[in-house]
């Protein structure tokens, strides 16, 4: 049976610019660049939004700052139907933001993160909130969150389930001690080494590092490898799921994508793990195909027609 999907994203929500060096950049100078683009971002925020285009009923917990970025990320969540209202503006704090220079050739030169308001983030600021908190069905947690805000989500959501985005490499080790207080886990590649200490080069690694968190407590791990496909693992059932057939464009939002596709299905046909790993991957299939991290014009019925393709290997 489909069930409504009630979901609460916390964590990031900033924006992201892009530059692109006009000549070959060098450390410790001025660098001449043009701007590529500079646009809403962050993982919370982009989990929420393709949440929110899939039909989900979304909110966004987090903070940006009392400035024209803070209200332009509001407003854009607002006007495509997100629930707002525990998206605090902080007096006093910049809205984060992240800054990519990239090199004339277009790999990542340098990347800025400014992300000191979500310190503020704390398990003070949450604990009034937690009424509201608990009137939404699932929780998306991102590891922008600081270290004892997710081991107190962790502690405090009962009944409800607590999906972990790790992030980034150096923050999925936040989630490092709590894996076994979450629901599910969803790492790729090197964030499944950070949490495991093990080197995952293989499909036959990543199993590996799935049983190891799933030894830890970890009910449910996927672990994303890019064009390789997923590995798998729940309720001690392990499969290997390569990537639907994609028409790649660009890459860039795919894992949000993944997450977004497969935290719908899930909260709308519980119990039902395989198609929610087959929509996601239909997601992530169809963000690759768009360039951006969000296909904005997003029918639901061509997610549904791209999850057939997905194909399943027990392992």
């Amino acid at each position: 049976m489909s069930l409504p999907a009630n979901i609460l994203c916390l964590g990031a929500a900033h924006f992201d610019r892009t530059m692109q060096c006009l000549n070959p950049f060098v450390p410790a100078a001025s660098n001449p660049v043009k701007t590529l683009h500079r646009k809403p971002g962050g993982v919370g925020r982009n989990i929420a939004v393709h949440l929110r285009l899939l039909g989900c009923h979304v909110g966004m917990a987090t903070a940006v700052g009392r400035d024209g970025d803070g209200a332009q990320i509001v407003q854009a969540l607002s006007e495509i139907g997100i629930d707002t209202r525990l998206l605090d503006r902080l007096p006093g704090q910049h809205t984060p933001g992240y800054t990519a220079i990239l090199n004339t050739d277009g790999d990542l030169a340098l990347g800025l993160m400014d992300a000191q308001t979500y310190d503020c983030l704390t398990v003070d600021y949450f604990e009034e909130q937690l009424p509201q908190l608990k009137k939404w069905n699932m929780w998306i947690a991102d590891a922008n969150l600081p270290t004892e805000t997710l081991r107190w989500l962790s502690s405090n959501k009962g009944a409800i389930p607590l999906y972990a985005a790790t992030v980034s490499p150096s923050k999925a080790e936040r989630w490092k001690d709590i894996i076994g207080d979450i629901d599910l886990l969803i790492a790729n590649r090197i964030e499944s080494e950070v949490l495991t200490g093990l080197q995952v080069s293989s499909k036959e690694d990543a199993l590996h590092a799935a049983r190891a968190l799933h030894a830890k407590g970890a009910p449910s791990v996927i672990i994303t490898l890019g064009a390789q496909g997923i590995i798998s693992l729940h309720r001690g059932e392990a499969a290997f799921w390569p990537p639907v057939p994609t028409r790649l464009v660009d890459a860039n939002g795919a894992g949000d994508a993944f997450f977004a596709g497969f935290s719908a299905a899930a909260a709308s046909q519980p119990g039902d793990f395989d198609a929610a790993i087959a929509q996601g991957l239909a997601l992530a299939s169809l963000t690759a195909e768009t360039h951006g991290t969000t296909v904005w014009d997003l029918n639901v019925q061509t997610v549904k027609d791209r999850s057939k393709q997905a194909v399943k290997h027990a392992i």
